[in-house]
Parts: C-alpha cells; structure tokens; sequence
C-alpha cells in the first residue's frame, strides 16, 4: 500500500487518486505497529509536497506519534510537524512540542525539538 501512495504522490499525481491514497495513510496511523505508523508519516510527507490539506486531517494522530517510544518514529514525525506547521496550527502544534519537550529525558531528541521550536 505504502508503494501505491508513493507512486500516486511522486510519479502520477492525479485528484483522483489523491484522495485514496489520503484515506490508506489514517490506515497506517491506526496500525498498532510502529513500522506501519512510519510508513504513513513517509506517506505524509509526500502527500504534503502536494497539498497540505491531507496533512490537516491527520494532525492530532501525527502528534500522538511523538508520545511513541520508537526514537526513529518520534524523530520521523517531529520533521514532519515541522513541515505541516502553517498560521493556523501552529499554536496547536507548538503546544504539544512544549509538553513533549518538557517530558523527554532524551537530550539528543530535547536539541532537535528546541531547534525546530525556534524556527
């Protein structure tokens, strides 16, 4: 599936095949799995590049993504907070960074945030 939303992002993107695509990405999110929920925050990332109306609705799952303990996915999901942030998230999006930052003990990931944060 992943391979399918890749090739509708980056090789043939039509509306049409968009949306589905769109839809397949909350089914990574909703994956017990952290490798499955990785998939759909790659999936996103290229969904975003074409319009960023796919990311919106998936907001608060990608935010909950940085509460995993898988360091990969957590990382993953910070860069793309930090790319689907626009005027109307962002308070929301810096929030949840702020709480986040306030609970990691993982000092490599607390300088990445920080840096994302400032920017």
């Amino acid at each position: 599936m992943y391979q399918c939303v890749r090739t509708i992002a980056t090789i043939y993107p039509n509306q049409k095949l968009l949306e589905p695509a769109a839809h397949t990405v909350s089914k990574f999110f909703l994956a017990d799995l952290n490798n499955l929920k990785y998939l759909g925050i790659n999936s996103l990332k290229l969904l975003l590049q074409i319009d960023p109306k796919y990311a919106n609705a998936h907001q608060l799952t990608v935010v909950e993504c940085l509460e995993s303990t898988d360091e990969t996915l957590r990382r993953e999901t910070l860069e793309l907070l930090y790319k689907m942030t626009n005027a109307d998230n962002v308070e929301f999006i810096i929030e949840k960074l702020m709480l986040q930052l306030q609970l990691t003990t993982d000092s490599f990931f607390k300088k990445e945030m920080v840096a994302k944060v400032r920017f």
